[in-house]
């Protein structure tokens, strides 16, 4: 094991959520089975760690494993932190922590660890006290000395401790076994009787005729290891009787809850009642639940009643269901403190996860199970971990699907199963007149047509309603606020739309109504857009723009109170754009090629702009609202789809004398024009999420969920039925014309359904292209 302190970004990202994870778990599950003879584990473990921080209390540990023994399909990691120091949010894995001992498990893409191949890892912590003494990977210790695969791990999942069965019936008895050679079979006994074996999970056998009295059950999991291993269960005593008590059953039996958050709790009868039964609950300690009683009958007493129960204080607790004529069930509840949703972080990322929306990430997987190339399918797998933001763009965005409230009920559950702090989201995107200056995106209101009064009352008020409420409050909620919107009135005021949008109940009064509200709601965090280089990099636009932006926070002459420069958290870049975040061989604008002459800033690509990378724009513009008096402000850049890889990508700098030819042979940014903005050739992924990689950056951000179109290819275009509004724009057409240079081509892509719609052949390209590689 080696330690150093490099330096190391930190990126966020979860295994996918919901059903898929549990198909791709089972997948990796079931090809273990097939290992080598004598199969052993034998690695290495480098750690580095970065600390940062102005106490140097937080630290970034970046874990390499190295596999020198056999292949690996499934695997374990376990280390213990020193001292005091707790682990935060992870990345390329599955992370919790026991007091000081770590455990990270693979997550589906990155199970299998080839001999002599090595797999990557890491997280962000706080008070960093020493590098771990030992690391041990499935159970083995990671000195580079092969060690034989531990046995495998078995509990008896049924029947529970003290479970009463009648006479006559059956009894399921089932386990949950893992191992890393893989489970091969999985035997039951009864008082030390075997009883059948199954070796499919879910493992499970059904007894029948057993005699009156108790008995005891265990379960042996044997492995596919050669030579093979066996570990018994912990014994389960039952009984059986000449007739069993009603009684009242709880799934789970127990609950562990952040304070704030909610859980759900089954409640059933263990026979059919004749009749129907009021069940009572009753809570104790710092748990309420959101019903006091419910009623089972013959047809529900198996389905039973579903209970939410909610952790209102850290502490321990429980709910107890009790019915005349029946044993009660009481369900234990353990509530830890959630984050303080009065006390606000300069960075919300900062040690926090982001949410992954399964919504989203399903497309992602659909896809990639239709993909016939393994390698371009698990990096498919791969994308489908990482978090994006969800767009409400739409009154009807707010319920249609699972909705916003359905969004933020599943943040609440991946905070809930990670334990910490939680980012959440969100893409404000309907003002009247929107995308004033493009047709692909135009939204439902318009000013003329009472559009800033339905915005108000009718979607930030709901939307307000929702993110207020006391069950969110313990989410860190990111909203980015209107996209191309404030850009267009510094660029495009020759277009009658957005002249409009330049008055009242345009832009301004929108962003600032909005600002306003969320302002009041103390884990909102407002990102005002702020379009991106190819944009408003020009000196005159780049100024413009600041003195707009200050305007608009703190001017009196427009709609409602000035919001104010605490309003805001920061600002977002390159929302849904394609500029690379750097260009790593061109890192001067100033630079003159070799055979002399203007700069490479002269370059027709370039336009005599003097900002080629998202990177150095972000901080100059942090730099200039600085100096107009914002601080404890940061900024996001929207990585989704600049990553420009792929074969095209330059390897080097040109060493072209003449300047064109210079800028075209160096540049990563492969557009033709670099007002190309519509489902772009030959664009990747770009940089992953990440928490503070530059200085100013509070985050790189996956805004734009990569699939999603920009706009409809085609100009006799069916209407979307979700969103009449959305238009053809000719960037969006391959064979249109540039609306910014008539002499180049648009490089959109053929075949673009609606903006928003999901965009197969795009998202191939992107996961192919994408750099860093998957």
């Amino acid at each position: 094991m080696t330690v150093d302190p490099v330096p190391r970004r930190s990126r966020w990202r979860r295994g996918v959520a919901g059903g898929a994870a549990i198909l791709l778990a089972a997948g990796g599950l079931a090809a273990v089975t097939s290992v080598p003879a004598h199969a052993q584990t034998a690695c290495e473990v480098d750690f580095q760690v970065n600390e940062w921080g102005d106490d140097q209390a937080g630290f970034t540990g970046s874990v390499t494993i190295s596999n020198v023994g056999d292949p690996i399909d499934g695997w374990t990691l376990e280390f213990a932190l020193p001292g005091n120091a707790s682990l935060g949010q992870g990345w390329n894995a599955d992370w919790s922590q026991d007091g000081q001992d770590v455990t990270a498990s693979n997550l589906s893409w990155n199970s299998g660890i080839d001999a002599g191949g090595e797999v990557s890892i890491g997280f962000n912590g706080t008070g960093y006290a020493g590098a771990p003494e030992e690391f041990t990977l499935n159970g083995v210790v990671c000195d580079g000395e092969p060690g034989e695969d531990p046995p495998p791990d078995v509990e008896l999942t049924s029947p529970a401790a003290g479970q009463e069965f009648e006479v006559g019936t059956s009894v399921e008895l089932a386990a949950e076994a893992t191992s890393p050679a893989g489970i091969a079979d999985v035997e039951f006994y009864v008082d030390g009787e075997a009883v059948g074996s199954d070796d499919t999970e879910p493992y499970t056998v059904t007894v029948d005729d057993l005699a009156i009295g108790a008995h005891e059950a265990t379960a042996v999991a044997v492995d596919a290891g050669d030579p093979q291993q066996s570990t018994e269960s912990e014994p389960v005593s039952f009984s059986v009787v000449e007739e069993a008590d009603p009684a009242i059953l709880a799934s789970p039996s127990s609950l562990s809850l952040i304070e704030g958050n909610s859980g759900d709790v089954t409640f059933t009868l263990n026979e059919a009642p004749g009749s129907e039964v009021t069940v009572e609950l009753t809570t104790s300690g710092g748990v309420t639940a959101d019903t006091d009683a419910f009623v089972l009958d013959d047809d529900t007493f198996d389905s039973g009643a579903q209970v939410s129960v909610t952790g209102v204080a850290a502490g321990s607790g429980s709910v107890t269901a009790s019915a005349p004529g029946y044993d009660d069930v009481e369900v234990s509840v353990t509530v830890t403190e959630g984050g303080d949703p009065g006390e606000r972080v300069a960075n919300p990322y900062e040690g926090a996860d982001v949410y992954v929306n399964e919504v989203w990430g399903q497309q992602v997987l659909d896809q990639a199970a239709q993909t016939d190339d393994p390698e371009l399918a698990s990096a498919m797998e791969e994308v489908a971990t990482y978090p994006t933001a969800v767009w409400m763009d739409r009154r009807g965005a707010i319920t249609d699907g699972i909705g916003l409230e359905g969004h933020l009920d599943e943040a609440l559950a991946q905070q809930q199963a990670s334990g910490g702090e939680m980012v959440f989201q969100v893409v404000i995107y309907n003002l009247p007149n929107r995308d004033c200056a493009a047709d692909a995106s135009n939204g439902e209101l318009l000013i003329s047509e009472n559009g800033f009064e339905i915005y108000r009352e009718e979607y930030i008020d709901v939307i307000t309603d929702i993110l207020s409420r006391p069950e969110y409050a313990s989410l860190r909620i990111v909203a980015v606020i209107e996209v191309d919107s404030l850009p267009n009135l510094v660029t495009n005021l020759d277009e009658e739309a957005c002249q409009e949008a330049d008055g009242e109940g345009g832009y301004r009064d929108g962003i600032r109504y909005a600002l306003n509200e969320f302002a009041d709601i103390d884990n909102v965090y407002s990102y005002l857009d702020i379009a991106h280089s190819g944009w408003l990099g020009w000196d005159d636009n780049f100024n413009d723009a600041v003195n707009l932006y200050m305007d608009m926070l703190t001017s009196e002459q427009y709609y409602g109170p000035a919001p104010g420069l605490d309003s805001i958290n920061g600002f977002i870049t390159n929302s849904a754009n394609y500029t690379p975040t750097e260009e790593p061989f061109l890192p001067d604008s100033d630079l003159v090629p070799p055979g002399g002459g203007n700069p490479v800033r002269s370059a027709d690509f370039y336009e005599w702009n003097p900002h080629f990378d998202e990177l150095s724009f972000t901080q100059a513009l942090h730099d200039s609202f600085s100096q107009e008096g914002l601080d404890d402000f940061g900024m996001l850049i929207d990585t989704s789809r600049n990553g420009w890889g792929g074969p095209d990508r330059p390897t080097e700098v040109s060493d072209a004398e003449d300047v064109n030819t210079y800028v075209d042979e160096s540049r990563i940014d492969r557009r033709p024009h670099r007002g190309g903005w519509c489902n772009q050739d030959g664009a990747g992924i770009g940089e992953r999420p990440q928490t503070s990689p530059e200085d100013g950056i509070h985050a790189y951000v996956w805004v734009k969920p990569p699939g999603e179109s920009d706009g409809v290819s085609d100009p006799d275009f069916e209407p979307d039925p979700d969103d009449p509004n959305k238009q053809h724009d000719a960037m969006c057409d391959p064979e249109g014309e540039n609306s910014y240079d008539p002499s180049q081509p648009t490089n959109a892509l053929p075949n673009a359904p609606h903006a928003g719609r999901w965009f197969p052949e795009q998202f191939e390209m992107l996961v192919e292209n994408a750099y860093p590689a998957f």
